[in-house]
C-alpha cells in the first residue's frame, strides 16, 4: 500500500497501525479485509431494521457493524455504533435511531476512501 493510499484511509477515519497491529503485520491481507467493508452486509442490515423499526434486528446488526469497524480500525465508526448498541439495548430507541446521520457520514467517510 503506497503513502497516499495510507494517507486517504487515515483522513477517511481508518486508524491502519491499529489495524494493521490486528493483522499481525500482514499489509496485504489487511488490504482485501479492508476492500471487503464496501459489500459487508451489517450497515445495509442496520439501515434496513431501523427503518422497520425493528430493535432486535438493529441490535444484532449494531453489534456486528461494531465489530467489523473494530477489526478494521474505523475507530470513529465503531465508537459510534458502540454508542448506538448501547442505546438499543437501554430501550433509548429514539436517540439511537437519532444518531443514524452519524452513523451513515461516517460510514460514508470510510467507503469514499476507500474507493479513492
Amino acid at each position: 500500500m503506497d503513502q497516499d493510499r495510507k494517507t486517504r484511509l487515515e483522513e477517511g477515519g481508518i486508524n491502519l497501525s491499529g489495524a494493521l497491529e490486528r493483522f499481525m503485520g500482514n499489509e496485504p491481507m489487511l488490504e482485501r479485509y479492508l476492500e471487503k467493508f464496501l459489500t459487508e452486509k451489517s450497515y445495509a442490515q442496520l439501515l434496513e431494521a431501523v427503518a422497520a423499526g425493528d430493535r432486535e434486528a438493529a441490535g444484532v446488526a449494531a453489534h456486528s457493524l461494531k465489530s467489523v469497524c473494530g477489526t478494521l480500525g474505523c475507530e470513529t465508526m465503531q465508537k459510534l455504533v458502540l454508542r448506538q448498541e448501547q442505546c438499543i439495548r437501554a430501550g433509548n430507541w429514539d436517540e439511537a435511531v437519532t444518531m443514524m446521520p452519524e452513523i451513515a457520514s461516517s460510514y460514508n467517510g470510510i467507503c469514499a476512501a476507500l474507493r479513492a
